[in-house]
């Protein structure tokens, strides 16, 4: 009986600390700054954090999310339709952490909507009868949800700031 109740104990000890490892981890590539953000963006979020942080990792970058508001705490005088305007906003602040250069953006945090996206690429199309290729540009649409908006804008950061100079 007392070695069942050492060894549930043992167990549960190491379950606990791979889950504070496994946290540790995640905290070292995302944060999610603020817990009151739009509706409930925070949750979807801290569900994906383990996605994020996968991502970061491979791509050597952190991500900082914020809410939009906080953009201007620092700032004295700010227009209040401006502040007002950042409500259902994140400010999303991508770090490459071999050079410390970050960028950062704002993005919706509305969880109700769609996010429109429009890609355009150039196909070739054969013409066997002539013998010739024409090139034509296709046009695909989608519709995103709020976390692959998001997922979107933190792939675009990344590509900016790990892109290496072309000088």
């Amino acid at each position: 009986m007392k070695i069942s109740k050492i060894f549930n104990k043992i167990q549960s000890n190491v379950a606990q600390r791979k889950i504070n490892k496994q946290d540790a981890l995640i905290d070292k590539y995302i944060k999610i700054h603020d817990v009151d953000t739009y509706g409930d963006s925070f949750a979807q979020m801290y569900d994906a954090r383990k996605i994020l942080a996968n991502f970061a990792k491979e791509k050597g970058v952190s991500i900082d999310i914020y809410d939009g508001q906080k953009v201007f705490e620092d700032t004295i005088y700010v227009n209040p339709q401006l502040k007002e305007s950042l409500v259902d906003k994140l400010h999303v602040i991508v770090t490459n952490l071999v050079n410390g250069k970050s960028k950062s953006k704002i993005v919706s945090a509305r969880t109700d909507m769609s996010y429109p996206k429009v890609a355009e690429k150039q196909v070739l199309m054969p013409i066997p009868q002539d013998g010739l290729e024409i090139g034509r540009s296709a046009r695909s649409t989608t519709e995103d949800s709020f976390l692959r908006n998001l997922y979107r804008n933190i792939e675009e950061l990344t590509k900016e700031v790990t892109a290496r100079n072309r000088k």
